[in-house]
């Protein structure tokens, strides 16, 4: 009996102890499984050696981001890194703006934008999944700390800083308490919550980077990457996990599918969008930033007064300082007399020798023609003199071919006959041959031009082409769009040398007085065509020109020059009217009229600007300037608002200005 209720006592206790380690157990958190918790060496010895090796292929990932925005292959290397880094790592994103630097929002525009070259979109949302889900998975699966070489890789070798502060935060969340849940993929969608925010605030950014730029429905291109970069880490986050419950947790999980998610967007990028892309559009960037415009005023006021505050000499004027800093910069700006070297020309060689390169390592390449323009223009760039006196802006042009660049233009025109760069580097051509006396010559290529282009239908042709490229979702637009040729401007330089050409063959000096004698005449050693525009002593030649051949055919064409070079408009309205009247059968008559109705405008006498208008379009159907000053008036009439008005005068004003020879 006794040993009965023994029996009885403890199996009660047992019960009892029983029932409180449940409880215990109920109120204790789940043990979580990952890579560690197994103890044994030789798992020990794999997961360190998988982590390394996932490591290093997440090392590949982050570079190949950077390279895709660089053409840099490893960040660090590179010169002035750290300092890109701070810039990077100050670009704050508050309120859907960058602060400090490059938005995220800017790897969809720069430098191969996703509108431009639409494949950009699945490369680059499977590039962010990556760098999105990869540090989150390690955390969940290797715990916390082993996550922090993978955001520092999104850190230092994507120079991402903001993103790898946004992941550290989004790997504290999906694997540490509070916010860890027992479901593993409900922890990755919780740490993927930081990386909706930051994708949220880089899609606002890039609204406003391309706000007026495309059409809204376009738009849908610069949102897709983020969208789909959402879902692919989400459907990595599934799949991952559900292979490593698989395995219960062993190592090796993630690294197959890191493999792949670096492989596919790498493969795609150089299957279907190509190495000399991405070149190329570094490079036409390269060339848009060292021939940009630029208002100098600021600096230039600087200068002077930097100079005004170490000057001892009394005599000398602020203005007399300012004139002579002016001077100093238009030196360092144009010149090249040894031991200097302008800015100008160290662009030149730096911009020449990348299309060289590029040109040795891509033959084959669709933008070998657009390289070509490249450089031929960069050659013919020249600062203009005038604008950074009056104005004190940088202003680059390139429309007056020199001998350097004709080797260039000779091979665009070879190899681009039937493309608009190839249309130009025929103008450039005739533009130097009319310059070197082989005038027979510039007329067949003028001619050519002319029967291929035509008068507009060819600028028309070009813009409906245009349109359809746009609503062609995943179409690449042509190589020549990013030139932003202005075609009807080159129609205008092709009718203008054409019809100076043909017309002025003179009985008694030949073609000397338009592209220089063969023998120097009084010291002279140029014409007309060797002058340029923009030049500071460009109306000190046309006068020595005029002296040179009294009386010779192209004579109502310098005076048609020396006017539009007139200081005031009074003068210049003047000095048109005479030539109007004293050449009334010159063939500078209807460019002169064209001019003469753009100074009325532009001093506010509308109508007797029409009047001339009219005049010109009554007297001299067939001129290029006839054609224009109709467009101008179909342009005016289908304008109602004052806004377009204005900016019609402006087009007027400026084509009057710009349409030198």
């Amino acid at each position: 009996m006794k040993s009965e209720m023994h029996i009885k006592s403890r199996r009660e206790g047992e019960a009892a102890s029983l029932a409180i380690d449940g409880a215990v157990a109920a109120v204790q958190p789940v043990v979580f499984k990952d890579v560690w918790s197994r103890s044994g060496s030789r798992y020990r010895v794999r997961s360190y050696v998988l982590l390394g090796v996932n490591v290093l292929l997440f090392a590949g990932v982050g570079s190949f981001a950077y390279w895709l925005r660089t053409g840099v292959r490893l960040a660090p290397i590179q010169e002035g890194y750290w300092d890109e880094l701070q810039r990077m790592f100050w670009s704050v994103p508050i309120g859907g703006r960058s602060y400090g630097g490059a938005s995220l929002g800017s790897l969809l525009l720069n430098p191969i934008s996703v509108q431009e070259v639409p494949m950009q979109i699945p490369i680059l949302g499977l590039l962010m999944a990556a760098l999105i889900a990869i540090p989150i998975l390690v955390s969940l699966l290797y715990r916390f700390w082993s996550s922090v070489p993978f955001v520092a890789v999104v850190g230092t070798l994507a120079v991402m800083p903001w993103l790898a502060l946004t992941l550290l935060l989004s790997c504290v969340l999906s694997a540490s308490r509070p916010f860890r849940s027992r479901y593993r993929f409900v922890s990755a969608l919780v740490g993927l919550v930081p990386v909706v925010v930051y994708l949220a605030l880089a899609w606002s950014g890039t609204t406003d980077a391309i706000a007026g730029r495309i059409d809204p429905i376009d738009r849908v291109k610069f949102v897709a990457p983020w969208v789909m970069a959402l879902v692919a880490a989400t459907i990595v986050f599934a799949f991952v996990l559900a292979i490593a419950k698989l395995v219960d947790y062993r190592p090796g999980a993630i690294t197959p599918l890191l493999a792949v998610m670096f492989g596919l967007p790498v493969a795609l990028f150089e299957f279907h969008v190509g190495r000399d892309e991405l070149y190329y559009r570094l490079l036409e960037r390269r060339n848009e930033s060292h021939f940009a415009d630029r208002d100098a005023s600021a600096d230039l006021h600087g200068a002077v007064r930097e100079e005004w505050l170490r000057d001892s000499d009394p005599r000398h004027t602020a203005a007399s300082i300012r004139a002579q800093v002016e001077t100093r910069w238009l030196f360092g700006l144009t010149s090249d007399m040894r031991p200097h070297r302008s800015a100008l020309s160290r662009y030149q060689a730096e911009l020449t020798a990348d299309c060289d390169h590029f040109l040795r390592s891509f033959p084959d390449s669709r933008y070998v023609l657009n390289v070509l323009y490249i450089r031929a223009t960069a050659l013919d760039m020249r600062v203009d003199p005038q604008a950074f006196r009056q104005t004190k802006w940088i202003r680059f042009h390139a429309d007056f071919p020199g001998p350097a660049s004709r080797e260039t233009w000779r091979l665009l025109a070879q190899r681009g006959a039937d493309t608009i760069p190839g249309g130009v580097a025929q103008l450039r051509l005739a533009q130097l041959d009319a310059r070197e006396g082989y005038v027979d010559r510039a007329m067949d290529r003028l001619n050519g031009w002319v029967d291929r282009w035509g008068r507009s239908s060819s600028a028309e042709k070009g813009g409906a082409q245009a349109e359809d490229e746009n609503r062609q979702v995943w179409a690449r637009q042509r190589p020549e769009r990013s030139l932003h040729i202005a075609l009807d401007g080159i129609r205008i330089e092709v009718h203008r040398l054409r019809e100076l050409l043909s017309a002025n063959r003179d009985p008694l000096y030949g073609y000397d007085p338009l592209s220089g004698p063969r023998v120097a005449r009084s010291g002279l050693t140029y014409g007309l065509l060797d002058l340029e525009p923009r030049h500071e002593q460009y109306v000190a030649n046309l006068q020595r020109l005029r002296a040179a051949y009294p009386n010779c055919q192209i004579q109502d064409n310098i005076d048609l020059e020396l006017a539009k070079s007139a200081d005031s408009l009074d003068v210049k309205i003047e000095r048109l009217r005479v030539l109007v009247t004293a050449y009334a059968d010159g063939d500078a008559v209807p460019e002169a009229l064209y001019h003469l109705a753009a100074a009325y405008r532009a001093r506010d006498q509308v109508s007797e600007g029409d009047e001339v208008m009219m005049r010109l379009m009554r007297d001299h159907p067939e001129s290029l300037w006839s054609d224009q000053a109709s467009r101008l008036r179909r342009l005016r009439e289908s304008v109602a608002d004052s806004n377009g008005n204005d900016m019609l005068e402006d087009m007027i004003k400026n084509g009057s200005r710009t349409h030198g020879p």
